[in-house]
C-alpha cells in the first residue's frame, strides 16, 4: 500500500470515528429527552403553564365583562344543584313540608343540648 492510500485510509477512519462520536452523542442526547423521568417533568410543566394561562385568561374575561361571568357561574350552579332544586320545587307545589330535615335537628342539638333533655 502506497504512502498516499495510508493517508486517505487514516483520513477516512478519523471521519468515521468522528461521525460515530456526534452519533453517540446525539444517541446520549436523545436518551436524556426522552426518558420518562424527563418527559413526565416535562408534561407537568406543561400543564402547569397551560392552566396559568388559562386562568390568567378567565381573569381577564371576568374583568372585561363581570355581568356574563356571573351569569355563566349562575348557570353552573343552577346545573350542578339542578335535582335538589327540582325536588324542592315539587315538594313545594304539592303543599309537602320537608319532613326528613335531619340537618335543622342536627343543628338544634349541637347548638341547644340543654333542651334535649
Amino acid at each position: 500500500m502506497t504512502d498516499a492510500a495510508k493517508v486517505r485510509e487514516a483520513r477516512a477512519r478519523g471521519e468515521a470515528d468522528a461521525a460515530k462520536a456526534r452519533l453517540m452523542g446525539t444517541m446520549d442526547e436523545l436518551k436524556a429527552r426522552l426518558a420518562p423521568g424527563k418527559l413526565t417533568s416535562d408534561a407537568v410543566q406543561a400543564a402547569k403553564d397551560k392552566g396559568i394561562t388559562v386562568a390568567d385568561n378567565t381573569v381577564t374575561a371576568v374583568k372585561d365583562k363581570p355581568v356574563m361571568a356571573a351569569g355563566v357561574a349562575t348557570a353552573a350552579a343552577l346545573f350542578l344543584a339542578r335535582k335538589p332544586l327540582f325536588a324542592a320545587v315539587g315538594r313545594w307545589f304539592r303543599g309537602e313540608d320537608d319532613q326528613d330535615d335531619t340537618t335543622t335537628t342536627r343543628r338544634r342539638s349541637a347548638l341547644e343540648p340543654e333542651e334535649l333533655e
